[in-house]
Parts: C-alpha cells; structure tokens; sequence
C-alpha cells in the first residue's frame, strides 16, 4: 500500500477547502473564525478515498500571505501538489509564492485544478490555464494535468479524483530511513488519554508500546496509541498523517515543531550546511548574514545565513550556507527546507540540508565547497566517499551515515564496495580513507626517521610521544598502523618505546666499548651499586653516557636504584632470590638484617629497600619489611 500526502496550495478564497470538501467530504476549516470568516488560517486535513493501492491524505494550507507560515508547513511534507486557481481571477500573488514554495522543496508532481469555472465562460478558463502553464514552464511541474472544477455544480470533481489517483501511484516520495520520524504540526489533549501529537510520518514505522524521543530536548516517551484520522492503527507508516497518544510527557512539555524520533536517531544541532537556492520572485535576494526564517519540518527557527562561496545571491541563483541557528533543531541530510525574509516575511529561498551536523566553517574554503559538492550529488557512494575524507583519523560508523540521509543497509553496501575497491578499510566499527591512512603512515615513520636521527643512541620513542608528534588522534587508526608496521616487520616494540627498521641498534666500535665499560662498572659494584657521578667519568660526556645508561636500562641489563644508583640486573635478581629464601623462613627483616645479611652500609641498604617497596617485592611493616606480591613469582 502507498501511503502519499497530498498538498493544496493557492490563493485566498480561490476554493482550496471547497475542493477539499467536495473530494472528502470533510471540511479542513475546524476552528470557528475560520468558519466565521469563511478563510483558512490553520493547517487543515482530511483523509481521501482514491482506490485500491494508495492511502492518501490532504493538507489544506492556507491562502492569505499573512498565514504563509502555516502553508509553507504543511508544504514541507507533501508528495503531491494540488494547485489551485480559481477561474475568474487567474494567478495572483499568493498563486505564484506558493508555486516558489513548492518549486523550491523540490516538489515535481502536481495536479492543477482551474475552479469555479461555473462563474466563466470557457474561454476564459482557457485564459486562466494558459497563465498557469507561464508560471509552471521550466519547473518540474511543467506539463502536470488540468482539470476545470466546480464545487457549486460538481463539474470536474470525479476526474480531479482520477487524476489525483494516477499523480499519486507516480509520485516519487522523498522519505526514506530506517527509523520512525514524525514532525510535530499540533499538540493536545483528550480526556482519559492524555497528551496526543499530530503531524505527518517522513519515515519508518510506529506501534502502540513503542519508545521514541521527543526533540529538542531528547525527552523519551511510551506511544499509547496510534491513529490515523477516524481510525485506530496497529501501525502508523511512512506517507500517512498520524496521531500518537504519548505517555510520559505532559502537554506544557512539547509544542509544534518538535520532532518525534526512533531513539537514538537524532542528534541537536546548531548549525547546519545545505545548498540553496533563491526565490525567482523580483527582487529577492539573500546576503552573508542576513537573518533568516528557517521553515524545517514543522519548525520556524530564526538563523543567520552564512554565505560560503560568495557575498550575496540573486534572484534563483544557487550556493552553498551554512545556517546557523538561533535554537537547536534536529536536521537530517536531503531534508527540504524554506528560507523566509526576518521582516517584513516573504519566500526568499529554498534548499537543502547537506551536513545536518556541521561544524562552524570558514568561508571562501575550495575543499569545503567541494565536499559540500559532493555531498549535494544525492549519490550514497559519492556521500559516505566525502564522510570518510573529511572526517580523517576519526572515521565514520555506519549508523552515523543515517544523519546524512542514507539508510543504514545503504550505507553498508556503499562501505564495502569502497573497502573493496581499496579507497577505504574496516577497522573495528568505523570506516577510514584509505589515502589517510596512508598519508598517516608516511607521517608516523617520518616522526620515526627524524627521531632515530636525532638520538641514534636511543632505542626508540615513547609510543605516545609518537602519537602526538604523528597528529595522530585518540582514534584507533593509530593503534592499526603500529600493529600493521609490526606485522609488515617494519616497526618493532620494546617497553613503551617504538622504533622502526631494525629491533636493534646500530652502534659504533666505540659505542659497543663504552656500553660495555659502564656495565661492567655497574657488575663489578654488585649491590654497593655504581652512582651517577661516577659512571659518567667513563665515556667523559655526561650526555652521552645518559644514552648509554638508556641503552642498558632498555636492554634490561642493569636497573636504576633510586635517584642515581644502578645495579647490574643479575646481581639484582640474584639478591632477591636470597630475599626470598629469607623472608620465606623468617617472615620479615629490619633494615639492620638487611644491611648485615648482604653486607652493605645505610648508604645502600635504606634506598635498596625503597626500591624494592615500589617494586612490590617487599611491604613495609613498621621498622621491617615482609614478602610483597611481587616477590611469591621468584
């Protein structure tokens, strides 16, 4: 079954709710000065009966400039146009901003309905047609159906109804997702049922007992039940006007323009990127940083255009904006939305919404223009391909791309196919630019070579000091690029440190004889360790003789004892096995034992014993030290 939203647009008084009327058999004016005045000024609606196959309902907007607000709300959502001109008057102005309205939401079905015609003859109606025709020309609306009617006579009616069944089995409907999205056009309440939304789903699917968030503000929700008019439903779908019994919010709590979403489908944003494109009414014109009406699903937003590729455009000129808004929305790529004038309101442009989530963009930037580019294309490959470039050591996740329009099985088929031509790789759950992941690695091993360069003495660098000097992120294609250079053989690890080419280090005849002199020095000082001062005399350069001390620390051949002792790792390893044959027997020793037992001075002995408190080979209990976890592996 179709589910399509047809939508009236035209002039005051020129018949929309007569037509409405006659079609339905319902009529769209509910409130009493509506009635009384004998004009819309609210949004009307009313189910409609056209075969077998479609489910359709109409939006009856508004005719009079002062409630285009309204029109232009419910136009957002609508498949199917339903112009109407009366005969005996012809286009008028709000004939023609409505058009724009339409035109510019990208709408390109209609039905023209030419009305009270039982007023004119038939050459004037011709007359009137042939205006419509003028205004239509060069839009996709161009050489949409007419049809002359008359709600006074019926004239027309049942063909009106032909012609709205075959506009609807053809029209192409912009929704699409994989999750339910319902923009908020009214709020009240029913006795014994509480607080009840109305608006039209732009997508997915809801059931009584389902929960979904209410934007702005994420407040979550239980629906109660589901209506569509007249009639209860298991399931309310994509297309239909819905009513949703909510329970878990109070009416004061939501108001018209909210959003009701699937959780975990929406996401605030203040500022939005989109592509627009200005009225061809005279006259208009948007600059950089005019204050604007944003007219997004059932919201009117207050913003500032920010103009990214130019300093103004003219009548239906088209460029890139970003909106910056002045109270949060929930926005989606591909989503329609029109630009009215802060003051005095008229149409001034419509466009649409390219990155739902932007960040605050510079102007006159050739690779965002670009990428704006692309992602205007309407092609899924194309879009995810920007995502993934622009979004660089941070990558993208599947589900992020339904913010841009695209569902989540889409996006899957569009990821792979981009893995398996080689321009983008898998790791973990995100997807990244093959060519920044490249680019990334020449970067890391250059930090790598200058490093090695600059301190051929050291074995490598700290691991997140190479993070850091690579600009490589918190993200995980760090860690992929070190597992992918050590399983290439290229990058090889060693306590923290990271070195590339070689797991060892080239050093000089010299160096070798040094290295060795210190470790001998430090041997032959068993566990009277060797100090600082004095193993530096050694090479005779107090900067040298710290890289070689590194070396030796980091081939694990000696250990640094406080703040400048060290000790050969063997004698050390061997004094802690006579530890531990100690305390094994004795359960503890003073620093007294301790010193007697292996025969050193204080000097030695007190910071010997801190050192092997940090270590956790003994814990320190009064003026004693007993067995540390550390010391039950020996």
């Amino acid at each position: 079954m179709k589910h399509v939203i047809i939508g009236t647009a035209g002039h005051v008084d020129h018949g929309k709710t007569e037509i409405v009327r006659a079609l339905t058999g319902r009529n769209t004016d509910r409130l009493e000065e509506e009635r009384r005045r004998g004009i819309s000024i609210v949004l009307g609606f009313a189910p409609i009966d056209l075969g077998d196959g479609v489910e359709a309902d109409i939006v009856d907007v508004p005719g009079h400039e002062r409630f285009v607000k309204n029109m232009v709300s419910g136009a957002v959502g609508v498949d199917l146009a339903l112009l109407v001109v009366a005969a005996d008057e012809g286009v008028m102005p709000q004939t023609v901003e409505h058009f724009e309205v339409l035109r510019l939401l990208g709408v390109r079905d209609a039905v023209v309905a030419v009305t009270k015609t039982d007023l004119v003859d038939s050459e004037t109606a011709g007359v009137v047609e042939s205006e419509v025709r003028d205004m239509l020309k060069g839009s996709a609306m161009e050489g949409a159906p007419f049809v002359r009617t008359s709600a006074v006579t019926g004239e027309g009616i049942e063909k009106l109804r032909q012609l709205l069944r075959e506009g609807t089995l053809k029209a192409k409907q912009g929704r699409g997702g994989d999750f339910f999205r319902l923009p908020v056009d009214r709020v009240f309440t029913r006795s014994g049922i509480g607080t009840v939304v109305t608006g039209t789903a732009w997508a997915g699917s809801v059931r009584a007992g389902d929960e979904l968030v209410i934007w702005p503000g994420g407040r979550k929700v239980r629906v109660r039940d589901v209506h569509n008019f007249d009639r209860a439903l298991s399931e309310g779908q994509a297309g239909m006007r819905t009513a949703l019994a909510l329970h878990g919010i109070k009416i004061e709590e939501i108001s018209p323009g909210a959003q009701a979403l699937s959780p975990g489908a929406g996401e605030e944003t203040s500022m939005i990127n989109a592509v627009v494109e200005v009225s061809g009414i005279k006259g208009s014109r948007l600059v950089n940083r005019q204050r604007v009406r944003l007219h997004h699903a059932a919201a009117e937003i207050l913003a500032r255009a920010i103009l990214l590729d130019r300093d103004e455009l003219g009548e239906g000129e088209k460029g890139f904006v970003q909106l910056r808004l002045e109270s949060p929305a929930v926005a989606f790529g591909q989503d329609g939305f029109i630009l009215r004038t802060y003051s005095p309101m008229r149409v001034l442009a419509g466009g649409r919404v390219l990155d739902p989530l932007a960040p605050k963009a510079r102007r006159f930037r050739p690779d965002l223009v670009a990428e704006l580019e692309e992602l205007s294309s309407r092609d899924p490959a194309r879009i995810i391909a920007a995502l993934v470039a622009r979004e660089k050591l941070a990558g993208i996740s599947i589900r992020r791309a339904r913010a841009y329009g695209i569902p989540e099985k889409t996006a899957a088929a569009e990821a792979a196919a981009l893995e398996a031509s080689g321009a983008a790789r898998w790791i973990g759950d995100r997807l990244f630019s093959a060519a920044v992941l490249e680019e990334s690695g020449k970067r890391m091993y250059s930090v790598l070579e200058r490093f090695a360069s600059a301190n051929p003495l050291i074995w490598g660098i700290d691991r997140e000091q190479l993070r850091l000097e690579a600009d490589m992120g918190g993200g995980p294609a760090f860690d992929y690029l070190l597992s992918k250079g050590r399983d290439e053989n290229r990058l090889f690890f060693r306590s923290g440190k990271v070195r590339a080419g070689s797991g060892q280090l080239e050093l000089s005849q010299r160096d070798l004889e040094m290295i060795g002199a210190l470790g001998k020095r430090i041997r032959e000082a068993g566990m009277q360790f060797a100090g600082y001062q004095d193993l530096i005399r050694i090479p005779g350069s107090e900067k040298v003789a710290v890289k070689y001390l590194h070396i030796l620390q980091s081939e694990g051949r000696i250990r640094k004892i406080g703040g400048e002792g060290y000790m050969d790792s063997g004698v050390f390893d061997e004094m802690k096995k006579r530890l531990a044959r100690i305390l094994s027997s004795s359960g503890s020793i003073s620093v007294g034992e301790f010193k007697d037992e292996f025969g050193l001075s204080r000097k030695y002995a007190v910071p010997l014993l801190e050192h092997l408190d940090s270590e956790g080979i003994t814990v320190r209990k009064g003026d004693s030290r007993v067995a540390g976890p550390a010391l039950q592996e020996v």
